[in-house]
Parts: structure tokens; sequence; C-alpha cells
């Protein structure tokens, strides 16, 4: 056999359990249930059906980002170049939830003169009236919470701003514009009475927020391009003076322009310089050696006729002829004529002549280039001067170029921002003819089919809920709060007892209890008692078991009730069966038993009348009773060995002696006359006494020192404990009352 885990079952059997009590509970409240969920909806449907409906129609419109081919970094471009975001697109939809496109859109709608948006132009209904009546700020004159001078302080255009800021303000109300997450649409969505209106105030809206945007771009792109065109003017001026500078400054200096090759006048003056004084100096150098041989040759007494300059002289040349023609005259004179002839003498005279001419030409020559040289060397120590002066001049001409190129650079840098500008103010020129919004509709409004206001539906599908759940919370509230007792289980939780009997609710059909228990000995009525008769002969173990008392918390929990019917019972088995009433203050059995009352245990008390003189026989056929008679100061009539006397008389004339006892709680009377009892009952009302008092009156008893055998639960509705299945062997009353003969 397979073995079961005990402690694992125990936790689903008590959810079970706990499952089984919350239907339980619901199901013994589902009237209140039910008569809440009346009391939420009925009005809410009559509250639904004053409403006006509302439609709602929605537009979506897509932001892009704005497009830029442009250079410069100015603001505009850095806007252009920007990437759309959650932000940008936010402002946006606050830009169509704007005041600016509502007042556009009322004034191209008119909506002041529809009376949806203009509470002037509306009339009251009925239903707005009576609210407005209930609320106590309406009971006040407006004249006393009006200003007297308000009227004279507004104008008529004042007073037309703020008529019109209420309509706009009516409208701006029923505008919603909410960005759709994770993209760049935006919704635009307006309630509206009449659908065709919600679904034109949309599209209006959207086409609104749209040209606003076109216009802005047109006036961006004229604000741009007019301050462009003021930029050019002035950087033309500035380019300009620029160039003018720089010209004036070349001009002024002699400078060579940028691009030209040809040197200026200086570099051209330098130039020729250093190429005359190399050329003088080269000849300089050259007669400096030409002087330098003929005087070396001078020196040194060589053949100053070799010299090139010599050897260059025409003159020197023709001497040279004539000095060879003499000597070849000489030559063959001398072959005819001796050394002394006169012929002779006259040929070496004329060699002698030529001969001195030729030195001294030579002379001439060795003189002149000296005189050469020093002229030479004068020219240089001249073109050395010039080149020095001019040279210092150059110096200066190379500082105003420096600056030269200042101020070129300087021109440059001014004539490319105009020509960057002059670029851009084109390409602003021909945007402006090109521009367009940076959003699109990309789903117009088209005219709602259902209305959105009031859900009726939803609505009243989520009261109805709320109802339900409420009215169950208020039933488990109720359950908690109340603090009666309903189920064997409970009781025997409070009393500590077990539960003897279930004694059913008395119903009508009959005038006396007698009636009920003798006459219909099948009815639930005499069994529950029956039930209770037979706890108490199962109780008889060697223990006496001949007293019986019947006690409860509080008065009406049917304690009389119960004694007279299981005395009644007992009656029928045993001999001599004794039912005394013990409740001195309000005695009730011998109405019950419609018999006479003055007379009792009160006067056996108090020793004005014996026993067998107030005692009544045969109620009932064999039962004796003891009424509690009439007595003035019943308060200390009870005293306990008047009463232990009187009980153990008794009990040696009677087998069974059941007393009907005061409640616990009222008077102190039930617990003197417990403590002589073999066997108390605790009569616990059904679904009425609070747990509280049956508590106390237990606790009582037993610090009281009081046998306290079991416990009853009276008046019991059965059916009622049936359908509610408070878990007892009560609540199976359907399945065996076919048993009963009612």
């Amino acid at each position: 056999m397979t073995e079961i885990d005990l402690p694992s079952i125990a936790p689903t059997i008590d959810v079970r359990q706990q499952v089984r009590w919350a239907w339980r509970t619901v199901w013994r409240g589902k009237y209140f249930v039910l008569a809440c969920m009346a009391l939420v909806m009925v009005p809410s449907v009559l509250f639904f059906q004053q409403l006006t409906p509302r439609y709602t129609a929605e537009a979506k419109i897509m932001i892009e980002a704005p497009e830029t081919n442009d250079v410069l970094s100015d603001r505009a471009v850095m806007v252009g170049r920007q990437r759309l975001s959650e932000t940008v697109v936010q402002t946006e939809a606050d830009l169509i939830a704007s005041t600016m496109l509502a007042r556009r859109a009322v004034a191209k709608l008119q909506l002041e003169r529809d009376p949806e948006f203009n509470a002037k132009l509306r009339a009251p209904k009925p239903l707005d009236v009576f609210l407005r009546s209930l609320n106590p700020l309406s009971w006040i004159p407006a004249s006393w919470t009006a200003r007297q001078d308000e009227p004279q302080a507004l104008s008529p255009g004042a007073r037309d701003d703020i008529e019109l800021a209420r309509v706009v303000g009516a409208f701006s109300s029923r505008l919603t514009v909410r960005p759709q997450r994770r993209s760049f649409i935006i919704s635009v969505q307006f309630t509206s009475e009449d659908r065709e209106k919600a679904a034109l105030i949309v599209n209006t809206v959207s086409e609104l927020y749209v040209l606003d945007r076109l216009e802005a771009s047109f006036d961006e792109a004229r604000r741009v391009t007019g301050w462009l065109g003021e930029r050019l003017e002035s950087l033309q001026r500035e380019v300009v003076a620029a160039e003018s500078a720089v010209e004036e400054f070349r001009a002024v200096n002699g400078l060579r322009r940028k691009n030209e090759r040809q040197a200026t006048v200086g570099d051209q003056q330098l130039s020729e310089l250093n190429s005359r004084l190399v050329i003088a100096r080269s000849d300089l150098a050259q007669r400096q050696a030409r002087l330098g041989q003929v005087r070396s040759l001078l020196r040194t007494r060589g053949s100053v006729d070799t010299a090139s300059d010599v050897l260059q002289s025409p003159l020197i040349q023709r001497l040279r002829e004539q000095e060879a023609a003499k000597s070849r005259e000489m030559s063959e004179a001398l072959k005819t004529y001796g050394e002394r002839h006169p012929r002779m003498v006259g040929f070496r005279a004329d060699l002698d002549d030529l001969r001195s001419k030729i030195a001294a030409e030579i002379e001439k020559i060795s003189a002149s280039i000296a005189n050469d040289v020093e002229v030479a060397a004068a020219g240089v120590r001249s073109l050395e001067k010039e080149l020095d002066t001019l040279r210092r001049q150059t110096n200066v001409a190379g500082e105003a170029e420096v600056r030269l190129r200042e101020l070129e650079r300087q021109a440059d840098a001014t004539k490319g921002l105009y020509e960057a500008f002059l670029s851009r103010f084109k390409r602003e020129a021909e945007q402006e003819r090109m521009q367009r919004a940076n959003a699109r509709i990309v789903s117009p409004a088209s005219i709602p089919v259902g209305a959105s206001f009031p859900p009726t539906r939803s609505a009243l599908a989520v009261l109805l809920l709320l109802s339900a759940l409420g009215g169950v919370a208020l039933v488990f509230l109720i359950d908690r709060l109340d603090n009666a007792i309903r189920s064997a289980d409970e009781a025997e939780e409070i009393t500590g007892m077990p539960t003897l009997a279930m004694i059913p609710l008395q119903r009508g059909g009959v005038e006396r209890p007698v009636d009920e228990v003798l006459q219909r000995p099948r009815s639930a009525l005499a069994d529950s008692v029956r039930s209770l008769r037979t706890a108490l002969h199962l109780s008889e173990d060697g223990q006496e078991n001949r007293i019986i008392l019947v006690t409860s918390s509080v008065p009406k929990e049917g304690k009389t009730f119960v004694s007279l019917c299981l005395a009644l019972l007992f009656s029928k088995s045993d001999d001599r069966v004794l039912l005394i009433d013990g409740d001195v203050h309000r005695p009730r059995l011998h109405t019950a038993l419609g018999l006479d009352g003055e007379r009792g245990l009160t006067q056996v008390l108090a020793n004005e009348a014996t026993f067998d003189d107030v005692v009544q026989r045969g109620v009932g056929g064999s039962l004796d009773f003891l009424p509690a008679g009439r007595y003035a100061n019943v308060a200390e009539i009870i005293q306990a060995p008047q009463i232990e006397a009187l009980i153990n008389a008794l009990s040696e004339r009677y087998t069974r002696i059941v007393i009907d006892s005061p409640p616990v709680l009222a008077v102190a009377d039930a617990r003197l006359l417990a403590r002589f009892a073999d066997r108390v009952i605790y009569l616990v009302r059904w679904n009425s006494t609070a747990r509280d008092a049956v508590r106390n009156g237990v606790k009582l008893l037993r610090a009281a020192g009081v046998n306290l055998y079991g416990s009853v639960l009276s008046q019991v509705n059965q059916r009622k404990h049936a359908r509610y299945g408070y878990g007892d062997y009560g609540q199976y009353y359907g399945r065996y009352r076919e048993y009963y003969g009612e």
C-alpha cells in the first residue's frame, strides 16, 4: 500500500476549507451583494443616460528633421543639423497644443459663436440647474461677491478678450496632443458633441500647425537672407577698403604686385649695380694685371716690347716696321759703306730716333695703363658706395613688403568671407523659393463611428464588478464584525464544551410548544429535543444525572422553551419528572403552559408555603411543574442554604429535575442554582448571541465551580443553516428532512 504523507495533505485540506468558508460566506450574503450592486448600478445607469455623448477624432502628424546643405556654422545651420529626439518631438507637441494655434483654430472656425464652447450661448440643462442649486455657494447673491468697480474698469475690448480666452480655454481642454513612444509621430485628438465637428477641428488644427511650420521656415529664411544682405554690404565695403589700402601702400613704397614677375625699381638698380660692379672689378683686375706686367718688365729690364699693350699699339707697330726697314737699309748700306760713312751715321741716327720714339710710346702706354687702373679703381669704389646706399634702401623696402603682405592677407581673408557670405546669400535666396515644412500629416482625422464618452459599457462593467467586489468585501467585513455564533464548531470553540443539540426555530401552526413536542413527535423540534435527551442519557456513566439546569448568557435565547420541551420528553420515559422555573425575576414558564404562576418557588423559599401547596401536577401528562411565583423582594430570595435544602429534598422525590434558570450575565442566581445541578446545559441562540457574551458567561460559571456539561444552539433556522453550510451536521438538513413528518 502507498503511504500517504498526512502533513502534505493537511495544507491542501486547509485551503479547501478556507475556499469553502469563503464561498459559504459570500453565498450567505448574496442578497446583500445584489443590493449593493443595485444601489450602484441603478443610479449609474440613470446618470449615464443623462450624459451627452461625445466623439473623439484623431489625426497623426510626423515630425521630420529640417534639411540643410550650408557650410557656415551659424545658429540656423546648427538647428538644421540637429538630430530629432524625444525632447524635440515633445516640444512640437506642446506647440500644437499651444494657445496660439488654439486661437487661430477658434478664429478660423468661428467657435466663439458655438454654444458648445461659449457658455453664454448654451441653454442650461435641468440636471445642471439642479446640481448647481445644491451648491451652497450658488445661494450667495452675485452682487455680494462682485466688485462694484469691475464693469467700469474693463473696456469692451478687454471684455471681448476675456470671453475669447474662455472659449480658447474650453477648446484647449478638449484638445489632446500626445507623442507616441519610440517614434516621431504625434497624435492629435479632439472631443466634441458633434462627430463631424470633432473631425473638422482636428484636421484644422493639423493643417494650421503644418502651415505655421511652413511660415516659420519662410520667416527664418527671410531673416537669414536679410541678415546676409546687410552683412554682405558691410563686407563689400571692408573688401574695397582693404584692397585700396594694399594698392596705396604698394604705390607709395614702389612695391611689386604679388603675381608680377618683374623686379621693383630698387631691385633693378641693385641688380644693375651688382653687374656693373662685377664688370668694373673685372676690368680693374685686368688693368692692374697689365700694369703689373709692364712694371715688372720695366723693373727687370726685360723686353717691354713683348707686353700685350705694346704689341697691340698701332703706332708702335708702325715704328717697329720703320725700325725694321731702317735696319735692313742699314744692313745693305753697311755692305757698301763703312761704319763711319755719313750715310751709315744717318741710318744710325734715324734708327735711334725711331727707337726713342718707340720707348717714348711705351712710356705713354705704361702711363695710360696706370691711369686706367686708377680710373677703374675709382669706378669700383663709386659703384661699391652706390651699392651700399641702394642696399640700405632695399632693407627699408623689405620692411614695407612685410607690411604689404600683412595687408594683402587681411584683404584676402575679408574677400574670402565676403565670397562665402555671397555664396550663402545665393543659396538662401534659392531655398526661400523652395521652402517646405518639417512636418506632414500622415493620417488625417476621419469622422468617428462610436462615442468615446461616456464609456457606458465599460464603465457599467467596471461599476458592476466594483459593486460586486464591494458587496463581497462588505459581506466579509460584516461577517468578521458579526460576533454571533452560527455553528456547532464555533460554539465548541468558544465554550470549550461539546454541542449537544441544535434546537430549530419554532414555526407557526400550533399555539403551545407542548403541542409541538407531544402532537408531532416526528417533527424536527421534537427530534432535536430527543437528541438533547439522548445526549444526557448517554452521559450516565455511574454519575448522578438527575438535576439538569438550563441557562444562557442573555435573555430571549430560548432556555425556557428548551427547558419545557426537555422536561416534557423526560416525562414520557421517567415516572417522576419536575420542571422548576428558577427565573424569579422574569418568570415565563407558567405563561407557556397556560397556568397560574402567582405562587411557586419564591413562596417555598420564603417559607410562606410548602412545595406540595404550590406544585402543579399532570402538566402534559405526568410532568410536575413548580412556578417561580411572585415575590416583592426577589433580589434576596435565592440563597444557597435554602436552595440546597430544597433541591436535596426534591431529588429524593423525583428521578429528573429540570431547572430553568435566569441568564448568567443578568443576575447571579444562575451561578448559585448551577452549583447544585448535576448537569448544566448552556444555551446559545443561533446567529444572535455575541461571542463575548457566551465567553464571559461560561467564564463566570466555571469560576463559580459549576459543572458545565455541554452547549445547545437554539432557534436555529435549519433551511438557512443548511443553505449557508457552516460545516456542522446541521448543513445536511436538506438530505435528512424527509425523516421528519412535518
